[in-house]
C-alpha cells in the first residue's frame, strides 16, 4: 500500500481525468448516456488487450481475457443492466491494481495501474450516483 501512496501524482491525474471524462459524457443528450458509458467501459478494457499484445508473452492471453470480460460487461450493461457498467469499472480498478509493479505484465507502464484505478473508481462513483438518483 505504501507504494501506491507514493504514486499520488498518478492517482491525482486519474481522479481529475475521471471527473473530466464524466463531465464530457454528461454534456451529451441523456438518451446517449448509457451508450457512452458502455463504450467507455469497452475502451478501458481494450487498453489491456493492447498491453498484452505489446508484451508478446503469455500475459497476452490473460490481458485479452480481461478485455473480453470488460467488453461483455459493457454490452450487457449498456443494453439491459446498467449496474453492470458500474460493477465493470470497480472490477477494472481491481484489475489495474493486480498489475501494480508489473505483477501480471511488464508491458504495462509503472504509472498506469494507479492512474487508471483512480479514474475507474471516480467514473464508477459518478456514473453510479447519477443512475441512483431520480
Amino acid at each position: 500500500m505504501s507504494t501506491l501512496l507514493s504514486r499520488w501524482r498518478e492517482v491525482l491525474v486519474g481522479v481529475l481525468l475521471g471527473a473530466v471524462t464524466y463531465g464530457v459524457a454528461r454534456a451529451f443528450p441523456a438518451s446517449w448516456q448509457l451508450g457512452i458509458e458502455g463504450a467507455l467501459v469497452a475502451w478501458i478494457g481494450a487498453i489491456y488487450v493492447g498491453f498484452g499484445l505489446a508484451s508478446g508473452t503469455r500475459p497476452a492471453l490473460i490481458e485479452a481475457t480481461g478485455g473480453v470480460v470488460m467488453l461483455v460487461l459493457a454490452v450487457f450493461g449498456a443494453s439491459s443492466a446498467p449496474w453492470l457498467l458500474t460493477a465493470a469499472l470497480v472490477l477494472h480498478a481491481g484489475w489495474d491494481l493486480a498489475h501494480h509493479e508489473g505483477r501480471i505484465s511488464r508491458a504495462v507502464p509503472r504509472w498506469y495501474p494507479s492512474f487508471c484505478a483512480a479514474a475507474d473508481l471516480v467514473l464508477a462513483g459518478l456514473f453510479g450516483a447519477t443512475r441512483a438518483t431520480p
